[in-house]
């Protein structure tokens, strides 16, 4: 008989993550062998687990999901990563792809549609719903707004400070959430505003709102 297919599965919610468990493990063909709620401690169980595949949620506590997504492709190149996020997939589903993932699922899609995902990841495929598909068309046909173009352009660290700005958390939350220095944050954020072409953090803060509320509007 053919060997069930390892998932590592890895939120920050302990429902979500055994909500997972058990829809994953009522399949014949895979089981979760791990799971964690933090970017260190997946990265830590992974060695002794070794899965085939692995759920990643985007927003994590002590470690930025997109850092994650880069550190568990170094160490595990061949291994396809699955982001499963309440997040916009139009805000995040590329630079996901950037850092290594292989699909980005919504938390909102049913159950069943997450299951026929994970399967065409373990077959080598790239899995990404039909909207998002069709807007990365889209984007390559009639090109980007210039907002988008803008926030392109931010490195994946800027990114996700720049997200954290929009949701209205101050400098210091920023730096506890993704584990870094105060000094670091204040500099990250000078080289976004240079980059959007922004000359105050009293510009800053309402452009990085619009952008996050429009982008996650609906979800």
């Amino acid at each position: 008989m053919q060997r069930k297919k390892a998932v590592f599965v890895v939120d920050d919610h302990a429902v979500v993550r055994q909500g997972l468990m058990t829809l994953i493990n009522q399949e014949t063909d895979m089981f979760v062998c791990g799971e964690a709620e933090d970017g260190p401690s997946a990265l830590r169980k992974l060695y002794k687990t070794r899965p085939d595949l692995a759920v990643v949620d985007i927003s994590l506590t002590s470690m930025s999901g997109l850092d994650l997504i880069k550190s568990m492709k170094k160490t595990f190149p061949s291994m396809p990563i699955l982001v499963f996020s309440m997040h916009e997939e139009t805000t995040f589903a590329q630079r996901a792809l950037r850092a290594g993932a292989s699909g980005y699922m919504m938390k909102s899609e049913p159950s069943g549609a997450l299951i026929q995902a994970l399967r065409r990841l373990l077959t080598g495929k790239v899995y990404l719903s039909e909207k998002m598909t069709e807007q990365m068309l889209h984007h390559v046909v009639r090109g980007k707004d210039e907002a988008d173009d803008l926030v392109k352009s931010l490195s994946d660290r800027e990114f996700d400070v720049f997200q954290l700005i929009g949701r209205g958390l101050g400098t210091r939350h920023i730096a506890q959430r993704l584990n870094l220095s105060v000094k670091t944050i204040d500099s990250v954020r000078e080289s976004i505003k240079h980059k959007l072409g922004l000359k105050s953090a009293s510009e800053l803060v309402p452009y990085a709102i619009e952008y996050v509320h429009t982008r996650n509007a609906g979800t």
